[in-house]
């Protein structure tokens, strides 16, 4: 019932984006078709396109307040009117109290009676922030790592309040206490005295507000009026160019600003405006996934807005109207997100131009064809190729569209036909370019990555990978053999196999930074963990996945992978020093020994956890020799059996995951998840199938090495 209720949440906010979605839109169309409705009403605004050169009537010396108002905010910012005033008494009462709660903990230390759980909240109670795990710490210190702790306390506030510090720097001075504190103290000590000495840290410089204020309001009164002097003839305003304030101020001085006269036919248009983007808005609504961001919906205004707005301008030429690659648009949407929803983005962005440019069924109806044929031939392009057979199907579906209209009316002829078809090329060429040029940066822009991406990516001499394979090597393989699971995964539930592959092979990049510290990596050396305790132990592991975000960041790797680097874990549970904590009879948090997550949100990193899990446990097994055992009901080629070892493996890890909730946040079924199993076993089953035991040589005498029999022998 709760998953339920979250649902229906959840389409409740995606009903209201989709809603916000076509307001926008349609608010966006209709300024657009009302500053262009009438060629002779002058409504311009700031930032749009001049559509003519208008000059001033008469020469005239003014008052600029915009130019005025600029000066006076420039003056008013100026950082000079920020007056501080330095606070004395900070230093020696914040030093004092420090002192005042280090002789309070000295007290409670000395008191051997006391209850310890009575003594922990005592001291947490001396200094504010202090968690109980230092409380305790603190009691447990000798007399001397005690006065060293307390007198580096002492040393880090003082020198901290050496300094200006203001109220916003506060925080950061905090953060900065244990990397200051001396190195010649253990860790533990180090953390204890910034510890400390953190909660006494405060501003000790303040801005007089009262005295900044009037500052800066003298400063800006000080400024005199700006004059600007307009000769007869001046250009205000030039074709083309954007309208800027100074510009729209002379305007409105000279009174050259008027507004539309005629409203009937700009009614009209309106309105079927509108009804296109309910249509619109009840299409995404319907289809478009559950998992759609905000960041979906912009580029799909985009989309639609950039060709629609530009065809007001362009489709009014008849010379240009077939030349008009509005199937750039479509053949765009159709590489970053998916083709039926490029079709028929086409089909609404054919609707547009043809009502923006007087209700024309024939733009609409070359749009729309043009827009599915390039969308049909370049959908999941994994060439470059791809985009020249894409603008040939845009030509050749604008060319064909364009002749039948024109003989439809009766006006086809052979240089009509050459024309036609020139324009269609024209057309073609144009949309392949555009969209060539464009997707990878609406990629990147969007956090949406594409196939010819993720081809480039899986090449083993991006410096990642290179990297991966030549400090890593034992990681670099479990991540091969990881993507070859979770590819075939994904594929079986109608996910992104290819994404999935690419994903996987990033997924561990984090370990190059300390590739001994893990099993894979550490060939015949010794385990470094056995020299160090638990936690650090666990927090080395943890550190691999926020290590291979900052990897990947720095390498400008598409946000999904980076979502995937952070999901692979979820949040489980270490489990091998989870369990070292417990035997040392340690106070153990159970949240210290899992990842940080998130959990996975989506169907990819779901199977990405379930490959990288399934295979670091069958291959633990294999290694360990307890995949397969010796029987009396040999196969005839070595007395091995399979056991189902493997399918018991694979269960139990897929079932702990689900147990544990790492799949909640994803779109997994039970369903699929058997798939998932099924395919897990039936690719580990070929990797780890049992191999024959072949024969020793011996050695004849008076002849060559021979084996002992060579007929039953054959490769497994």
């Amino acid at each position: 019932m709760a998953r339920r209720g979250g649902a229906d949440a959840s389409r409740r906010r995606q009903a209201l984006q989709l809603v916000a979605f076509g307001l926008a839109l349609l608010a966006i169309l209709v300024l657009v078709l009302y500053a262009t409705w009438e060629s002779d009403a002058l409504t311009l605004k700031v930032g749009q396109i001049a559509d003519r050169t208008l000059k001033a009537p008469r020469t005239a010396t003014f008052v600029s307040e915009t130019r005025t108002e600029a000066k006076r905010q420039e003056a008013y910012d100026d950082v000079r009117n920020i007056v501080l005033r330095t606070d004395p008494a900070v230093a020696p009462n914040q030093t004092a109290a420090l002192r005042q709660a280090l002789t309070a903990i000295d007290t409670v230390r000395s008191d051997r009676n006391q209850d310890r759980t009575r003594a922990v909240d005592r001291i947490r109670g001396t200094v504010e922030g202090l968690t109980a795990e230092e409380a305790q710490a603190i009691l447990s210190l000798s007399d001397e790592s005690w006065a060293r702790v307390r007198s580096e306390a002492e040393r880090l506030l003082d020198t901290a309040l050496m300094n200006q510090i203001r109220a916003e720097d506060v925080a950061e001075v905090k953060e900065q206490m244990l990397s200051r504190a001396s190195l010649f103290l253990s860790n533990p000590e180090r953390q204890l005295a910034a510890a400390l000495s953190r909660p006494f840290v405060q501003a000790n410089v303040h801005v007089d507000e009262e005295r900044t204020q009037a500052a800066r309001e003298a400063a800006a009164q000080a400024v005199e009026p700006v004059y600007v002097t307009v000769q007869e003839g001046e250009v205000i305003v030039r074709d083309g160019d954007p309208v800027t304030r100074e510009a729209m101020e002379k305007l409105e001085y000279f009174e050259l600003l008027s507004p539309s006269e005629t409203w009937d036919q700009f009614f009209g248009v309106v309105s079927l405006l509108l009804l296109l983007t309910s249509a619109l808005v009840l299409y995404l609504y319907r289809v478009a996934p559950a998992d759609w961001q905000a960041r979906h919906l912009i580029l799909v205004g985009l989309v639609i807005l950039v060709p629609v707005v530009v065809g007001r301008f362009v489709l009014g030429h008849p010379d240009l109207r077939y030349m008009f690659p509005a199937a750039a648009a479509a053949m765009l949407l159709a590489i970053l997100i998916d083709f039926q929803i490029a079709a028929v983005i086409g089909g609404v962005i054919g609707l547009y131009l043809g009502i923006i440019s007087g209700t024309s069924y024939e733009i609409a109806f070359i749009t729309f064809v043009a827009s599915v044929a390039g969308s049909a031939v370049i959908w999941r392009a994994d060439r470059t190729m791809t985009f020249l057979w894409a603008g040939g199907a845009v030509a050749l579906a604008t060319g064909a569209s364009a002749t039948l209209f024109a003989l439809v009316s009766g006006n086809l002829d052979m240089m009509r036909f050459g024309s036609l078809m020139v324009d269609g090329a024209v057309n073609g060429a144009l949309a392949a370019s555009l969209t060539f040029l464009s997707f990878s940066l609406f990629g990147r822009v969007f956090g949406i990555t594409t196939h010819l991406q993720l081809l480039e990516l899986a090449h083993p001499n991006q410096p990642l990978l290179y990297r991966l394979a030549r400090e890593a090597p034992g990681t670099y393989h479990h991540s091969i053999v990881v993507s070859n699971l979770a590819e075939s995964a994904v594929e079986v539930v109608g996910g992104d196999p290819l994404f999935a592959r690419v994903a996987v092979l990033y997924h561990d990049i984090g370990k190059v930074l300390r590739p001994s510290f893990f099993v894979e990596n550490q060939a015949n050396r010794a385990n470094v963990h056995e020299a160090l305790d638990p936690r650090t132990s666990a927090r080395i592991i943890q550190e691999h996945v926020s290590d291979g975000v900052r990897l990947a960041r720095k390498a400008r790797l598409p946000q999904p992978i980076i979502d995937v680097i952070q999901q692979h874990h979820g949040t489980t549970l270490i489990k091998y020093f989870y369990n070292r904590a417990l035997n040392s009879g340690e106070d153990v948090e159970e949240s210290e020994f899992r990842y940080p997550g998130p959990r996975p949100q989506t169907r990819e990193a779901g199977i990405i956890m379930l490959a990288d899990s399934v295979e670091a446990a069958v291959r633990s097994a294999a290694q360990a020799g307890r995949l397969f055992e010796e029987g009396a009901e040999g196969n005839g080629t070595g007395g091995e059996r399979r056991t189902g070892k493997l399918a018991e493996i694979v269960d139990s890890v897929i079932r702990e995951r689900l147990d544990d909730g790492q799949l909640d946040e994803c779109d997994l079924t039970l369903k699929q998840i058997e798939l998932v199993r099924q395919t897990f076993i039936s690719i580990l089953e070929g990797i780890y199938h049992p191999r024959i035991e072949y024969p020793e040589l011996k050695r004849v005498a008076g002849t060559s090495l021979a084996p002992e029999a060579t007929a039953t022998e054959a490769p497994s």
